[in-house]
C-alpha cells in the first residue's frame, strides 16, 4: 500500500530537471518513508518563451527527456482517446442516467464510475482511493465553472476524456509504480484544449510531476496548475505561434556567431523597432487598412513608405498596411499639378499603369467543387487547404507569399465587397469571387513578390479614358484582391463617369469629385527631359 504525500518544491534547477526526476527520492532530507506513506518533493514548473535559436530550444527540451531515463513522459501529441467498446457503452449508459437525473453530483458521478468499472482497479487500494478523491475534487471545480453546472456540454466531454486518459496513461504508470523511485513526471509542450488542461490538473493533483514548455506564454499553466513566477524559467523571446514539436532531438546546432546574430536581430529588428531587415515580415499575414484621404492626400500618401503612414502596425504575426483606394471623378483644373502628381507615381518601378480595359478575363468554369473542398470545419476557405490542392495556381511562389495570397482570397470570398448582379445569391457571389481570384494578373504577382511590407507600397494606377471596352466586373474583382494584398489603388476617370461603381459597393473606396471634366484628355506620358532630370537629382 502506498499513501502519497507530495509537497510542492520551493526551489528548482531549470537546467537539470531530467536528472533530478531520475533521482528525486535520493535526498533523505526531503524524502520520508513512514511504513506505507511516502512524503516527497513534487515539481510543477514551466519554461516560458523560446531561445533565440529554435534548434537549441528543442535540444534543451529533448535533453530533459533523455536525462530522465524514462521518468519524464512526453504527453504532447500522444494522448490516447481509445477505449474498449464495453467501457464506451457503459459511459453512454452512465450519462443517460446523468441526463435523466438532471445532473449527478460529482460524488455520485464518481460512485457510478466505479460501479460501472469506469475507473482503474489497482492492486493498491490507497492508489485507487486517491484517484476517486482527486477526481471528485476536480469535478466539483469543473461544475463550479459553468452556470449549468454538471449539465454543461463541456462537463460531459471533459469528464469522458479524463476517464479515457486515466485508463490509458495513469493506470499503466501506477501498475508498475516503484515505491523506491517514486512517481514520474509528465511533459507538455504548447497550448492545450480544455480537456487536456483538466487532465494535466488531475495529474498534478494526484502527485505526478508536471513540466510545461510554454512558448507563447499562455496563462493557463498558472490558472490550472498554480505555477507561479518562482517556478517559471523565462527564455529571452516569446513565440507568437508555437513550432511543431519534433519527435527527435535536432541534429544541427548554431555556431556562436549565429546565436549572437539571432540576439542582435531580436534586439534591433523586433516588431516595434522600426529598424527592419529586408523582407523581415514576408511570412506574416496582411491586414490592409484603407485610409480615408482628401484628394491631395491620396497622391502624397501613395509616395510614402508604409511604416511611416498612420496606423501602420506589426503585431501577432500580422502587418497592418495603411493603403490608398481612391477614385477621381473628373480631373484637376490645374493640369500641371495633376500630371506632376501622376508622374511622381508612374515613374516608379513599383507602379503599374492600366489604360486598356478589361485587363483581366472572365472565368467561365464552375468552381463549386474546388470551393467546397477548400472549406474548413467552420465553413470558411482555408489557405493551407488551397495551397495543397492540385488546382492552386500559385504553387511556385514562396510559402509565405502563397499564404498571404490565400488569406487575401479567403477574406475577399468570405465577405465580398462586390455588388450582386440581378438575382445573384450570396453564395453565387462568393463562388464568382472565388473563381475570379484563382487567376490574379501576372503583373500583380510580380509587384507583390517585390513588396517589402514596411517599405514603399506598390501602386496600381488606372486611367480610364473610355476609348474602348469598359472596366469589367472581373477587373473590379481583381482590384478588390489587390486591395486585400495591401496595394495602393488610384483610379482616374477624367470624364467623371461611373465605372468601378457598377461593381463595387459604395463606401469601399474614397470618391473625390474634381473641379473639371475632360472628354478628350489622353494619358500624358512624362517627357524625356523630366525623366533624365530625375535621374540626376
Amino acid at each position: 500500500m502506498v499513501k502519497l504525500n507530495p509537497i510542492r518544491m520551493q526551489s528548482w534547477d531549470s537546467s537539470n530537471i531530467g536528472k533530478w526526476l531520475k533521482n528525486s527520492l535520493e535526498d533523505p532530507s526531503i524524502v520520508t518513508v513512514d511504513q506505507d506513506s511516502l512524503t516527497y518533493p513534487q515539481l510543477l514548473c514551466q519554461f516560458i518563451g523560446v531561445s533565440m535559436d529554435e534548434d537549441e530550444y528543442f535540444t534543451i527540451l529533448h535533453t530533459q527527456l533523455n536525462d530522465s531515463d524514462g521518468k519524464l513522459i512526453n504527453l504532447t501529441n500522444s494522448l490516447n482517446k481509445n477505449i474498449a467498446p464495453d467501457k464506451l457503452r457503459a459511459i453512454n449508459q452512465l450519462f443517460e442516467i446523468h441526463r435523466q437525473e438532471k445532473g449527478l453530483s460529482p460524488n455520485r458521478m464518481v460512485a457510478f464510475l466505479e460501479g460501472h468499472f469506469l475507473l482503474p482497479k489497482l492492486n493498491d487500494t490507497d492508489l485507487n482511493r486517491r484517484i476517486r478523491i482527486v477526481l471528485i475534487d476536480l469535478l466539483k471545480q469543473l461544475q463550479s465553472n459553468y452556470v449549468e453546472g454538471t449539465q454543461h456540454h463541456e462537463y460531459r466531454r471533459i469528464t469522458i476524456d479524463m476517464i479515457k486518459w486515466i485508463f490509458n496513461h495513469v493506470e499503466p504508470v501506477l501498475e508498475k509504480l516503484d515505491f523506491q523511485t517514486g512517481l514520474p513526471g509528465f511533459l507538455w509542450y504548447g497550448d492545450a484544449t480544455p480537456s487536456e488542461r483538466w487532465f494535466l490538473k488531475f495529474l498534478g493533483a494526484y502527485g505526478f510531476h508536471i513540466v510545461i514548455f510554454n512558448p507563447c506564454d499562455e496563462s493557463w499553466p498558472m490558472q490550472m496548475l498554480g505555477i507561479d513566477e518562482e517556478h517559471s524559467f523565462k527564455f529571452p523571446k516569446i513565440a507568437s505561434k508555437p513550432s511543431e514539436f519534433p519527435n527527435e532531438m535536432p541534429k544541427i546546432a548554431g555556431t556562436v556567431a549565429f546565436r549572437a546574430t539571432q540576439e542582435i536581430n531580436e534586439l534591433l529588428h523586433h516588431d516595434d523597432s522600426g529598424l527592419y531587415k529586408p523582407f523581415q515580415f514576408k511570412s506574416y499575414s496582411i491586414n490592409s487598412l484603407r485610409l480615408k484621404t482628401t484628394e491631395d492626400e491620396a497622391f502624397l500618401i501613395a509616395k510614402e513608405r508604409a511604416m511611416i503612414r498612420p496606423h501602420f502596425q506589426v503585431s501577432s504575426q500580422q502587418v497592418t498596411i495603411p493603403v490608398v483606394f481612391a477614385k477621381y471623378m473628373g480631373i484637376d483644373r490645374n493640369r500641371k499639378r495633376f500630371w506632376n502628381n501622376v508622374h511622381s507615381l508612374t515613374s516608379r518601378e513599383d507602379t503599374h499603369v492600366i489604360r486598356q480595359f478589361p485587363f483581366t478575363k472572365e472565368q467561365k468554369a464552375n468552381p463549386v467543387f474546388h470551393y467546397r473542398n477548400a472549406l474548413n470545419s467552420d465553413g470558411m476557405l482555408d489557405p493551407e487547404i488551397m495551397k495543397s490542392s492540385n488546382w492552386w495556381s500559385y504553387g511556385k511562389l514562396p510559402s509565405g507569399t502563397q499564404t498571404a495570397i490565400g488569406e487575401a482570397i479567403a477574406k475577399h470570398v468570405r465577405d465580398p465587397i462586390l455588388i450582386p448582379q440581378g438575382n445573384e445569391t450570396h453564395e453565387e457571389l462568393q463562388l464568382y469571387a472565388f473563381s475570379q481570384s484563382m487567376f490574379i494578373p501576372d503583373f500583380v504577382i510580380r509587384l507583390f513578390q517585390t513588396f517589402d511590407y514596411p517599405q514603399y507600397v506598390p501602386t496600381i494606377f488606372l486611367y480610364n479614358e473610355e476609348k474602348g471596352p469598359e472596366l469589367s466586373r472581373a477587373d473590379a474583382n481583381a482590384l478588390c484582391i489587390m486591395h486585400h494584398l495591401g496595394l495602393d489603388i488610384i483610379l482616374v476617370n477624367p470624364q467623371g463617369h461611373l465605372d468601378i461603381e457598377k461593381w463595387v459597393q459604395e463606401g469601399m473606396f474614397d470618391l473625390h469629385w474634381m473641379d473639371d471634366r475632360s472628354f478628350n484628355e489622353p494619358f500624358k506620358e512624362e517627357n524625356v527631359v523630366s525623366k533624365i532630370f530625375k535621374k540626376f537629382r
